[in-house]
């Protein structure tokens, strides 16, 4: 209340807005939100995930949505490719189930959780739904391209990123990208990442994040 008011508004991609906070304010401001930890860099871009509660608390929820955010926020904060702009300004979305929480059908890059057996052990996965849409009040659908266990999702995005900063063709999108390269070629993208070591090799595909 001491700089903006009752002016404070929340965003369907979880944050929080400040309205008419003053320019003589903005250092102080900034200041106490450091201290509270929630001036983190990256709003708007890449690093700005939205994720639903997921098993943290959700009863519905299948896979670890915030674990999953937290563990891609980390991994982008580390890597030069976030640079590019093409892909600063994606988004990616993260639901614990297929209720679409985490809004994940209408991401660049979206995922929700779900479960697979591999010789007897439950193996957490995300489906990967791609080249979803939200803009100007209106909305399609991405394309699910298949299920990948959830150690390799950090992979999957530095995968599909990577090829787009290097495959676009001039200001192509990443949703024409994705249209244009089809679910068989992606399919075919991801396919080294779907495998599971068995539990005795690497039992850390077995717990989630």
């Amino acid at each position: 209340r001491r700089y903006v008011g009752d002016n404070v508004r929340t965003t369907v991609e979880q944050n929080i807005v400040l309205r008419y906070v003053s320019n003589a304010d903005l250092p102080a401001l900034h200041r106490d939100l450091t201290a509270a930890k929630l001036a983190e860099p990256g709003a708007g871009t890449i690093m700005d995930i939205t994720a639903c509660p997921g098993t943290d608390t959700c009863k519905l929820g299948i896979a670890s949505s915030r674990g999953l955010a937290a563990e891609l926020r980390n991994r982008m904060a580390r890597a030069s490719f976030v640079a590019d702009a093409a892909i600063e300004g994606l988004r990616i979305k993260v639901s614990g189930c297929f209720n679409s929480c985490g809004q994940h059908h209408v991401a660049d890059i979206g995922f929700f959780g779900n479960n697979r057996k591999v010789d007897g052990y439950s193996v957490p996965h995300f489906q990967v739904v791609l080249g979803g849409r939200w803009r100007e009040n209106a909305g399609s659908y991405g394309m699910a391209v298949g299920a990948i266990p959830s150690k390799r999702i950090p992979d999957v995005v530095e995968t599909l990123t990577t090829r787009f900063a290097s495959d676009r063709s001039g200001d192509e999108s990443f949703q024409d990208w994705i249209a244009r390269l089809g679910k068989k070629e992606i399919g075919a993208m991801l396919a080294d990442l779907k495998p599971v070591p068995a539990h005795d090799l690497d039992p850390s595909f077995y717990v989630d994040w």
